[in-house]
Protein backbone atom coordinates (compact mmCIF):
# COMPACT_ATOMS: atom_id res chain seq x y z
CA UNK A 1 0.00 0.00 0.00
CA UNK A 2 1.57 3.58 -1.37
CA UNK A 3 0.81 6.35 1.71
CA UNK A 4 1.98 10.12 0.61
CA UNK A 5 4.36 12.08 3.39
CA UNK A 6 4.78 15.91 2.84
CA UNK A 7 6.21 19.14 4.41
CA UNK A 8 6.11 22.80 3.63
CA UNK A 9 7.72 25.79 4.52
CA UNK A 10 7.94 30.23 3.52
CA UNK A 11 11.11 30.10 1.59
CA UNK A 12 12.88 33.41 0.69
CA UNK A 13 14.65 33.57 -2.64
CA UNK A 14 18.18 34.56 -1.89
CA UNK A 15 19.36 37.67 -3.50
CA UNK A 16 21.86 35.96 -5.10
CA UNK A 17 19.37 34.34 -7.20
CA UNK A 18 18.29 35.67 -9.93
CA UNK A 19 14.79 34.29 -9.59
CA UNK A 20 12.99 30.57 -8.74
CA UNK A 21 14.28 29.29 -11.57
CA UNK A 22 17.74 28.69 -10.35
CA UNK A 23 16.57 26.81 -7.18
CA UNK A 24 14.70 24.15 -9.36
CA UNK A 25 17.85 23.91 -11.29
CA UNK A 26 19.79 23.46 -7.90
CA UNK A 27 17.81 20.79 -6.45
CA UNK A 28 17.76 19.06 -9.93
CA UNK A 29 21.17 18.67 -9.93
CA UNK A 30 21.37 17.82 -6.27
CA UNK A 31 18.81 14.96 -6.72
CA UNK A 32 20.68 13.23 -9.73
CA UNK A 33 23.89 13.40 -7.57
CA UNK A 34 22.12 12.21 -4.88
CA UNK A 35 21.10 9.31 -6.91
CA UNK A 36 17.96 10.01 -8.10
CA UNK A 37 16.63 8.79 -11.03
CA UNK A 38 14.19 10.12 -13.78
CA UNK A 39 14.55 13.93 -12.20
CA UNK A 40 12.84 16.15 -14.43
CA UNK A 41 11.78 19.75 -13.56
CA UNK A 42 8.55 20.85 -15.27
CA UNK A 43 6.32 22.77 -13.19
CA UNK A 44 8.13 21.16 -10.25
CA UNK A 45 10.98 19.09 -9.71
CA UNK A 46 10.51 15.18 -9.27
CA UNK A 47 12.88 12.11 -9.37
CA UNK A 48 12.63 8.60 -7.87
CA UNK A 49 14.31 6.58 -5.13
CA UNK A 50 14.00 3.49 -3.97
CA UNK A 51 10.50 2.53 -3.76
CA UNK A 52 9.83 6.62 -3.76
CA UNK A 53 8.75 9.09 -5.80
CA UNK A 54 10.04 12.96 -4.73
CA UNK A 55 8.78 16.35 -5.75
CA UNK A 56 9.52 20.06 -4.79
CA UNK A 57 6.93 22.63 -5.70
CA UNK A 58 6.84 26.46 -4.77
CA UNK A 59 3.99 28.43 -4.50
CA UNK A 60 4.59 32.78 -5.39
CA UNK A 61 3.22 34.08 -2.46
CA UNK A 62 5.18 38.01 -3.38
CA UNK A 63 8.23 39.60 -3.46
CA UNK A 64 11.00 37.00 -3.13
CA UNK A 65 8.70 34.63 -0.78
CA UNK A 66 7.49 31.39 -1.87
CA UNK A 67 5.81 28.66 0.34
CA UNK A 68 8.26 25.45 -0.54
CA UNK A 69 6.26 22.45 -0.91
CA UNK A 70 7.80 18.89 -0.47
CA UNK A 71 6.17 15.47 -0.55
CA UNK A 72 7.12 12.09 -1.04
CA UNK A 73 4.83 9.17 -1.88
CA UNK A 74 5.65 5.23 -2.34
CA UNK A 75 5.59 1.85 -0.49
CA UNK A 76 8.35 2.47 2.06
CA UNK A 77 8.30 3.16 5.49
CA UNK A 78 7.42 6.81 7.12
CA UNK A 79 10.84 7.03 8.46
CA UNK A 80 12.57 6.06 4.97
CA UNK A 81 10.05 9.02 3.33
CA UNK A 82 11.00 11.38 5.96
CA UNK A 83 14.40 10.46 5.74
CA UNK A 84 14.62 11.63 1.72
CA UNK A 85 12.23 14.63 2.45
CA UNK A 86 15.19 16.04 5.25
CA UNK A 87 17.99 14.93 2.64
CA UNK A 88 16.09 17.20 0.00
CA UNK A 89 16.10 19.90 2.31
CA UNK A 90 19.53 19.44 2.97
CA UNK A 91 19.51 19.92 -0.56
CA UNK A 92 17.78 23.01 -0.47
CA UNK A 93 19.88 24.43 2.54
CA UNK A 94 23.39 23.90 0.52
CA UNK A 95 22.36 25.66 -2.61
CA UNK A 96 24.80 28.32 -3.13
CA UNK A 97 24.28 31.29 -5.68
CA UNK A 98 27.05 33.72 -7.59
Amino acid sequence: MASLWWKWSKYTLSQAAENIGEVYQGISLGLTRSGYTGVQHTEDVHGFKGDFVLAVVYLYIGGRDFWQVMSCGGSGSEAEAQSILNEVQNIINNLRFL
